[in-house]
């Protein structure tokens, strides 16, 4: 198998094969991702980001706060801020203000933060596609996704930003 990459002089790549090449909108999300940082070294921001670059990508796009030393629970809890419309159409559980770690958002929810945490931890991406980790429709078969890290002070990871795309049961993609 041939590797296709996408990386960055900012010191982090993802490599794949040509059998796991990403859907055009997540290399596209990726791509742009790697172009907002302020300067090598750092992270980009929220604030970096312009959502009339990419209006296209909108109704697939999700974001996570990242909510560190709470006075009680988990050391570190991702809060919901935004879903788009393909994201909440396809019934996914938690919206703006609620927590990951709810129980509907997902049967696993320790594997759901592992995959969080690995994002703020190295602060590179993760992309998969498979089985869906969080409840959705019974329709939605297998999704594509890809996290990315922000960090508004460009070295801690303070929002995570997603892309999803559904697969549904007969094959089509349809959000």
């Amino acid at each position: 198998m041939l590797p296709r990459s996408f990386s960055s002089r900012r010191g982090w790549s993802i490599l794949l094969t040509i059998l796991d090449a990403p859907h055009p909108h997540i290399a596209e999300f990726l791509a742009h991702w790697q172009g907002l940082a302020p300067e090598p070294g750092l992270l980009p921001g929220r604030r970096h980001f312009d959502p009339l670059a990419v209006p296209h990508l909108l109704p697939n796009l999700w974001l996570l706060d990242v909510e560190r030393g709470l006075p009680s629970g988990p050391g570190r809890r991702y809060r919901v801020r935004l879903v788009g419309g393909a994201v909440v159409a396809v019934g996914f559980p938690a919206r703006p203000g609620e927590y990951f770690d709810d129980p509907r958002v997902s049967a696993d929810i320790a594997a759901v933060r592992r995959q969080l945490d690995a994002v703020v931890d190295t602060h590179r991406p993760d992309w998969r596609r498979g089985r869906p980790a969080i409840d959705h429709t019974k329709y939605v078969d297998t999704l594509e996704r890809v996290i990315v890290p922000l960090a508004s002070d460009g070295r801690s990871v303070d929002m995570l930003m997603g892309l999803t795309m559904f697969y549904w049961k007969d094959g089509e993609r349809r959000a």
